[in-house]
C-alpha cells in the first residue's frame, strides 16, 4: 500500500467488551431556597400587577356606562327642553293672546282707548 491509499487512524474497540451505547447523563440543577423565594415574590408581583390592571379596565367599564347614561338623559332633556320651547312660541303669539282675550274673557279691543306712555 502506498501513501495514498491509506485509511485514517480510528481506534477500535476491544474486542473482549461489547460495544455499549452510552446515554448522555442529565445532571438537574435544583433551585436553591432562595431562588424559590425569588420565584416565588416573581409570580406575587405579576399576579399583583394583573389584578391591577383587571380592575382598573373594570372600572372605567363602570365609568364609560355611567358616562353614556348621562348622555343619553342629557339628549332627553334637551329634546325635552326644545319641545316646550316651541310650544312655548307658539302659546305666547300676540294673534293666540288676543283671540283668547276675546273668547274666552269677553274684552275687545278699541283702538281710542289706548295710550301710549312716553
Amino acid at each position: 500500500m502506498n501513501q495514498t491509499q491509506r485509511i485514517p487512524y480510528s481506534p477500535r474497540p476491544e474486542q473482549g467488551k461489547p460495544q455499549t451505547r452510552q446515554e448522555p447523563i442529565l445532571v438537574r440543577k435544583r433551585l436553591t431556597k432562595g431562588e424559590r423565594w425569588l420565584w416565588l415574590f416573581a409570580g406575587f408581583v405579576v399576579f399583583l400587577l394583573a389584578l391591577g390592571i383587571v380592575a382598573n379596565q373594570a372600572r372605567l367599564y363602570m365609568m364609560s356606562r355611567d358616562l353614556q347614561q348621562l348622555e343619553s338623559k342629557y339628549d332627553q332633556q334637551s329634546r325635552q327642553l326644545q319641545q316646550l320651547k316651541s310650544e312655548e312660541s307658539t302659546l305666547s303669539s300676540p294673534e293666540r293672546i288676543a283671540r283668547f282675550a276675546e273668547e274666552e274673557l269677553g274684552l275687545k279691543l278699541d283702538i281710542d282707548n289706548i295710550k301710549v306712555l312716553p
